[in-house]
């Protein structure tokens, strides 16, 4: 039975209206693989934690997990599924060897909507672990993901952890609040967006194959320098105009556990590049988080342009590759090979750093050397030196 199916026994509940356009990605697109956040790395653990299944999975129901996906799926708790699975076979290889294989992994072991986390573990040759975990989007959003992977790669290595499950203790109650917050004025929202433009270059309507580019960041980029930035390489490469989609959490929700994330749209046109400048997209932002709770796919009016008009989909977004204690363990990147949105710009501006853009995009969409071209637009803009660009497949 695959992802679809499973959609057709396991309902959302209706309080769950954050999570809305997160389940239909992962229960009607099986869009596992660009979906749930996963993260892959090596370093030493403790063998008695990682020969010790059950307890592993006793820790992930402690953090509040399971719980708090039986708090936005139709489930009861001890139905939901925590997958710990210990491969005998070594591995060998160096980094990259390990980003093909846990990429190979990601890709065709999807979660189930009843599972909330993955963990697979490896011994690698080194005497290391190779270690992977994958987390359901549904219960966790980017500050959410790096507090549960710091306590576990420190519960894998030994250690002790404190104040188990306080992030997702009043999980249920958050998600019914969250409800509860006065929805915006769709027409009103759609009036301010004015008439959809048209791009310079047609999106790929389909979910296609993906690949990706990586740029260093200066460090001290705010989130509307990045937007300005990107707005001014894509006028410059692309031309026409544009819809960019950025997420957005409202600040009481964005330190509890659960995902509370609202999707807006920005408008931008290539006959007014000169305009948009971070000042310009600060006091964007603020009007539109200030007209009440809506995502992009309630503007069905907006969203119905878009399609008949093949406006490509963008996203520009602050993420995390949760990259972990640089002293204790090595990163492993993993990559999706497939996506719904047509070109993504994803910025990890976060601790252990150093600032870093992943360009993922569709191989339909842009060719090899206009991706290249954007980020020399974005490396003279807010770059550290020259790109780390991989080759596109």
């Amino acid at each position: 039975m695959n992802t679809s199916e499973r959609a057709t026994r396991i309902a959302l509940c209706p309080a769950a209206v954050g999570v809305r356009d997160i389940y239909s990605f992962l229960g009607h697109l099986d869009l596992d693989c660009d979906v749930n956040p996963c993260t892959g790395l090596i370093g030493p653990i403790d063998p008695r934690r990682i020969d010790d299944a059950s307890a592993i999975v006793d820790f992930v129901r402690r953090l509040g997990l399971t719980q708090a996906l039986a708090n936005v799926l139709d489930l009861a708790e001890q139905d939901v599924i925590v997958r710990v699975v210990r491969h005998d076979d070594t591995v060998d290889g160096d980094l990259d060897e390990l980003e093909e294989l846990l990429s190979d992994y990601h890709n065709t072991h999807p979660l189930r909507l009843d599972e909330a986390v993955l963990l697979s573990c490896w011994p690698h040759a080194s005497g290391e672990h190779v270690v992977f975990v994958k987390i359901s989007h549904l219960v966790v959003d980017l500050s959410d993901v790096v507090d549960v992977l710091t306590r576990l790669r420190a519960y894998l290595r030994g250690a002790e952890t404190v104040r188990v499950g306080a992030r997702y203790r009043h999980h249920a109650a958050t998600v019914e609040r969250y409800a509860r917050l006065p929805t915006a004025d769709f027409g009103q929202v759609q009036q301010a967006l004015g008439e959809v433009p048209t791009p310079g270059c047609k999106g790929i309507p389909t979910i296609s194959g993906s690949t990706e580019q990586w740029l260093p960041l200066r460090s001290g980029l705010t989130f509307d320098a990045f937007l300005s930035a990107v707005t001014g390489a894509l006028l410059t490469t692309i031309g026409g105009g544009l819809v960019l989609q950025y997420p957005f959490s409202r600040w009481d929700f964005a330190a509890k556990g659960g995902y509370y994330v609202e999707i807006k749209p920005l408008v931008v046109r290539a006959d007014s590049i000169s305009r948009y400048t971070p000042e310009y997209f600060e006091r964007t932002r603020r009007y539109y988080e200030s007209l009440g709770r809506f995502t992009m796919s309630e503007l069905t009016s907006f969203a119905t342009a878009l399609t008949s008009g093949r406006m490509p989909r963008i996203v520009v977004s602050d993420t995390t590759f949760m990259r972990p204690e640089p002293h204790l363990w090595r990163w492993i990147p993993v990559h999706s090979a497939r996506t719904f949105e047509d070109l993504k710009f994803l910025a990890d501006r976060s601790w252990p750093g150093p600032p870093l853009l992943r360009l993922q995009y569709k191989r339909r969409f842009l060719s090899p050397q206009t991706a290249t071209a954007i980020l020399g637009e974005l490396e003279q803009r807010i770059g550290v030196s020259s790109a780390t660009v991989r080759p596109a497949d």
